[in-house]
């Protein structure tokens, strides 16, 4: 099978390096092209890619392609794209905000297409991957797409009404972890940790709790209120947190995040 990447940024170039790493492509051809051909070099030194001569070349050649480029830059490419497709490829999709109705419009009628959404943490193996197919993809290609994402992490079959919350849960609120743990540092090393162990003890703590709740079935609230014993310390933390309207704060900035997505969407 060839696997077609248009754009080879930052999201591709993680998908890529999944996908060699994990052993399971060792027979599948990677292709990609990129208008930076920098980015086409580096590909092929670091993935083994081979490359293509132009956005119609890598659509025109894969079984399944990948569109990996910024979402503004689709009107212009998609043409390119849709002039050269094979009956047939499954198109897979990555851009925030654009819907499967976006791409119909633009596509050969009857073109499967794929639309997921990754984050960041595709970086270490461990993104979490929203999925949903248009009517036209069949549960080979649906799968073939998904091995793509399985390699960067998990998958979630969502259909597409659900994909803005899942976009500021798996996507947005990322940054507020992020900043969570930057807080949690800064308290070490207020308290006279050096920068090392700060860094180390609160991201470790941090990945620990999230496992505990993906291994388990108990509510994290009963998870917290175990930690929390009368009289203790934890429970005057927690208290000072609720005084300060954390649960609120973090919903509060869930809704701003899908508000902006339903602005963006709207154009």
């Amino acid at each position: 099978m060839i696997y077609g990447f248009l754009g080879l940024g930052n999201m591709a170039s993680a998908i890529l390096k999944g996908m060699v790493e994990s052993g399971n492509f060792t027979n599948d051809v990677l292709l990609g092209f990129d208008v930076d051909g920098g980015k086409i070099a580096a590909a092929q030194a670091a993935f083994s890619l081979s490359p293509a001569s132009s956005e119609a070349d890598v659509a025109a050649r894969a079984d399944v392609l990948l569109l990996a480029v910024k979402p503004q830059t689709l009107p212009q490419a998609l043409p390119l794209v849709a002039a050269a497709l094979r009956p047939g490829t499954v198109v897979a999709t990555i851009a925030a905000g654009k819907d499967l109705a976006f791409y119909g419009a633009l596509l050969p009628a009857g073109t499967p297409v794929v639309r997921l959404m990754p984050n960041i943490n595709a970086k270490v193996k461990a993104a979490t991957v929203a999925v949903c197919p248009n009517e036209h993809v069949t549960p080979d290609g649906l799968e073939a797409v998904c091995a793509m994402f399985r390699a960067i992490g998990s998958v979630i079959p969502l259909p597409e009404e659900n994909f803005p919350i899942f976009s500021a849960v798996a996507g947005s609120s990322i940054a507020f972890v992020y900043l969570y743990i930057a807080a949690l540092i800064n308290a070490c090393t207020s308290a006279g940790l050096t920068g090392e162990q700060a860094r180390k003890i609160a991201a470790s703590s941090v990945l620990g709790s999230a496992q505990l709740v993906l291994s388990c079935e108990e509510d994290p609230r009963d998870l917290a209120r175990q930690v929390c014993s009368p009289g203790g310390t934890t429970i005057e933390g927690v208290a000072v947190m609720q005084k300060h309207g954390f649960e609120q704060t973090v919903r509060e900035a869930i809704d701003a995040i899908v508000r902006k997505d339903e602005i963006l969407r709207r154009g």
